[in-house]
């Protein structure tokens, strides 16, 4: 019985295939799945740690993270819009920063002092042993209010 099923089936056109109901759940099904599979990844907290001791380990979630480089660039008034990207290499990682600055501003001085109160806080401040430093991309230009 399933040979005969499967012989009509590979026997099908394109066209005749997904016009049978059978085709097009197995598509919708497929399609819930990948989608799921990509909600899950994107819902899954990853702890990033900050550093071992004798007492424990103390970790660091990725919303952290993006939260310290947001109040860091709210800190700098040339600074808007930053997105933060955690890469991580082995158990250390490395943060890219997207943000838009103002056209006028000096962007040598500013990723400077981007760069200064970032590693200063989570190295000096919090300890961070396997940070490994930032990446900047000017993602666009704001105009001055």
């Amino acid at each position: 019985m399933f040979e005969e099923h499967w012989n009509s089936f590979q026997k099908l056109t394109f066209i005749e295939a997904i016009e049978k109901p059978f085709y097009g759940y197995a598509f919708l099904l497929l399609l819930f799945l990948i989608l799921s599979l990509f909600l899950l990844r994107k819902m899954r907290k990853e702890l990033i740690e900050v550093f071992t001791d004798d007492e424990g380990n103390v970790h660091i979630t990725p919303n952290a993270l993006h939260e310290l480089v947001k109040k860091s660039c709210d800190d700098i008034a040339d600074v808007f819009s930053p997105t933060t990207e955690i890469k991580r290499i082995g158990k250390s990682f490395r943060l890219n920063i997207k943000i838009h600055v103002n056209p006028n501003c000096n962007i040598k001085e500013t990723r400077q002092n981007l760069q200064n109160m970032i590693e200063s806080t989570m190295v000096k401040n919090l300890c961070f042993t396997n940070f490994q430093g930032l990446d900047i991309v000017i993602k666009g230009f704001r105009d001055e209010e």
